[in-house]
C-alpha cells in the first residue's frame, strides 16, 4: 500500500429512500488510493445503492460525496467518469453488437474519434494489468469474463482512478474469479482505489484491504480485513435476529406436492442453476434465499414451468410440468412473478384481471359460448373484498391501481382457487407494511389449506417469519438448508449466504 494513501472518493452521512423503503441511513465510506475496499451485506443491505451513489447513478437524499476531499455533485454517470470514477455494473453495460473499441469510443467526447488510437489505448491499458483482451470482436461473441474485463480495461484506458465493481463475480467460475482478484490487486498497487461490492466472504479475505459491512441500510462495521475471519464477517452481515414468526400450521402429511430434481437451468448461454433439487410437502412453506441476480428469476420461472431446464424435472403431484406452463396451470400451480407487470395487465379492468385464466371456463361463460361479464365482475368483487384491493371497484383499469394494490390483485387471483402449489417470487417486494402483511398472511392461509408454497425472496426477515424451512442458493447451487422450527445458527446462515458453506440437499 503506498505511503501517501489518501481517499480519492468518499461519502459522508448518506441517506437514501425509495418510497417507503430506507435503502441507506447515515452511511459513510472511503475509497483510498492503493486499496481494495469490499462493500458487503446481504440482499437489501444497501451496498449496490451506495456504489451507485458514488458512481453518480443515484442522487442521495442527503449527505455529501467528496472527490479528492472536495464536495462534488455527481449528476449522472458521465459526471462521475469526468472526475475519474468508473462503474462496472452487475448487468454489463456494453452494447453487444459493437466491439470493445467501438463501445469505448461511444463514451468519448470530442469531434475526432480515432479507431486505431482507441485500440492502441485499450491494448496499453490491458498490458498494464497483464490482461489479454479481444478488442475487435462483437461483445456478444465474448465470454462473460472477457466482457467483464473489457469494461475494466475501458475504464483504465479512460483514465479512471476509482473503479467500482458491482457483484463482478456473480456469474464467473473459480479461475475467472482468481484472475479478476489478481487484476484488482494489480490496479491497487498502481495507486487506484477499488470498491468491490460483493456477498462472497472468500473474495473479501483474498482481495480486500478494508471492508464496509452494511445491514438493513445501516453501517455496522468499517475497518481493515486484517484480524477478521470469514465467520465474523458472516455474523456481521446477518446480525442476531429476533424472529417474530407467524403462527404456522403443522405439516400433517409427508406427501411431496412439489418435487424439483437435478435441475440445470441456462439462459442466454449462461448456466445459472446446476443440479438443484428439493421437495415441498403438502402444507409446507419453503423459503429460498440468496443474493439477488439472474439465478432467482431463473429458478422461479423453471419451477413455474415457464423456463424449460437443460435437464431435470419439476413435478406437481407427480406430474412433470418442466417447460410446460399450460400443464402447470392445469394441475394447480399458481405463480406470482417478481415483476407484477408480468402478471397484471394494466389495460384490463380489475375484474378482467381476476378472471384472466378462467375465461372460457364454464363458470365464466353463458351457454358455453359467450363471456359472462357478470360472473367476471362478481369474481373481481370477491377478490377485491378478500384481499382488500383499493379502490374497491371491479371496473377500474388495473393500471390505475397502486403497486401494492396491483400486487394484492395478482396474489388474490393466483390463490383464489386453492392451488396445489404456489411459486411466489418476491411477493411483498417494495410494498408498505400493511400490504406486505396481507400478502404473507394469504400465503400462510393457502398453505394451511394444503398447498405446497415456495417463497423466493431477497428479504431474509420475511422468509424467517413465514417459512417452515429455508434453502439458501449461492454459486448456482444449494449452499445451506435450515429448519426454522429449530434455533438458528446465524454464523452458519451467514456463511451459506456468503457462498462459504458446503453443498447440502433439501
Amino acid at each position: 500500500m503506498p505511503q501517501s494513501a489518501h481517499p480519492l472518493l468518499s461519502a459522508q452521512a448518506i441517506n437514501k429512500r425509495f418510497g417507503a423503503v430506507t435503502a441507506l441511513s447515515d452511511v459513510a465510506v472511503e475509497l483510498t488510493a492503493g486499496q481494495v475496499r469490499a462493500i458487503v451485506g446481504e440482499n437489501g443491505a444497501g451496498k449496490s445503492t451506495l456504489a451507485k451513489i458514488l458512481a453518480g447513478i443515484y442522487a442521495p437524499d442527503s449527505g455529501t460525496v467528496l472527490c479528492n476531499g472536495e464536495p462534488v455533485t455527481l449528476s449522472d454517470r458521465r459526471a462521475a467518469r469526468d472526475l475519474g470514477v468508473a462503474f462496472v455494473p452487475q448487468s454489463l453495460s456494453f452494447i453487444g453488437t459493437l466491439t470493445l473499441v467501438e463501445n469505448h469510443m461511444l463514451a468519448q467526447t470530442g469531434w475526432r474519434l480515432d479507431h486505431d488510437a482507441t485500440r492502441a489505448a485499450l491494448q496499453a491499458a490491458a498490458a498494464e494489468v497483464a490482461l489479454d483482451i479481444e478488442t475487435d470482436r462483437p461483445i456478444e461473441t465474448l465470454g462473460l469474463a472477457q466482457r467483464q474485463l473489457g469494461e475494466i480495461v475501458s475504464a483504465i484506458a479512460a483514465g479512471s482512478k476509482v473503479l467500482l465493481l458491482d457483484e463482478p463475480t456473480s456469474a464467473l467460475g473459480p479461475r475467472e474469479i482468481e484472475a479478476l482478484i489478481a487484476t484488482m490487486r494489480m490496479l491497487a498497487e498502481k495507486g487506484q482505489a477499488i470498491g468491490l461490492v460483493t456477498h462472497r466472504i472468500e473474495e473479501v479475505m483474498q482481495g480486500a484491504d478494508t471492508v464496509t459491512v452494511l445491514r438493513g441500510g445501516e453501517l455496522v462495521f468499517d475497518g481493515e480485513t486484517t484480524g477478521l475471519d470469514g465467520d465474523s464477517i458472516a455474523r456481521l452481515m446477518v446480525g442476531d435476529r429476533n424472529r417474530d414468526r407467524v403462527e404456522l400450521g403443522k405439516i400433517q402429511t409427508d406427501w411431496k406436492r412439489l418435487m424439483a430434481e437435478h435441475l440445470r437451468v441456462e439462459r442466454d448461454g449462461q448456466m445459472l442453476i446446476e443440479d438443484i433439487g428439493f421437495t415441498v410437502r403438502q402444507g409446507e412453506i419453503l423459503g429460498v434465499a440468496g443474493v439477488s441476480g439472474p439465478m432467482q428469476p431463473a429458478l422461479a420461472e423453471a419451477l413455474a414451468g415457464l423456463l424449460a431446464p437443460v435437464s431435470g424435472s419439476v413435478k406437481v403431484d407427480g406430474v412433470n410440468i418442466a417447460g410446460q406452463p399450460a400443464r402447470a396451470r392445469k394441475v394447480g400451480l399458481a405463480y406470482v412473478p417478481e415483476d407484477r407487470t408480468r402478471g397484471v395487465v394494466g389495460g384490463l379492468s380489475t375484474a378482467e384481471n381476476a378472471s384472466l385464466f378462467r375465461i372460457g371456463q364454464k363458470a365464466m361463460t353463458r351457454f358455453g359460448l359467450l363471456r359472462d361479464r357478470q360472473a367476471e365482475t362478481e369474481l373481481g368483487a370477491d377478490i377485491i373484498r378478500r384481499f382488500d384491493v383499493r379502490p374497491p371497484d371491479p371496473s377500474l383499469h388495473a393500471g390505475g391501481l397502486s403497486g401494492g394494490n396491483q400486487q394484492k390483485l395478482l396474489v388474490g387471483r393466483e390463490l383464489n382457487d386453492d392451488p396445489a402449489v404456489v411459486i411466489a417470487h418476491g411477493p411483498a417486494k417494495g410494498l408498505d407494511l400493511s400490504a406486505a402483511a396481507a400478502i404473507r398472511t394469504a400465503l400462510v392461509d393457502v398453505a394451511a389449506k394444503g398447498a405446497a408454497v415456495v417463497v423466493i425472496s431477497a428479504d431474509l426477515d420475511e422468509l424467517m417469519e413465514i417459512c417452515h424451512r429455508l434453502v439458501v442458493l449461492s454459486g448456482r447451487r444449494i449452499s445451506g438448508v435450515f429448519d426454522l422450527a429449530e434455533p438458528l445458527d446465524m454464523g452458519r446462515l451467514g456463511q451459506a449466504m456468503a457462498d462459504a458453506a458446503p453443498l447440502e440437499t433439501a
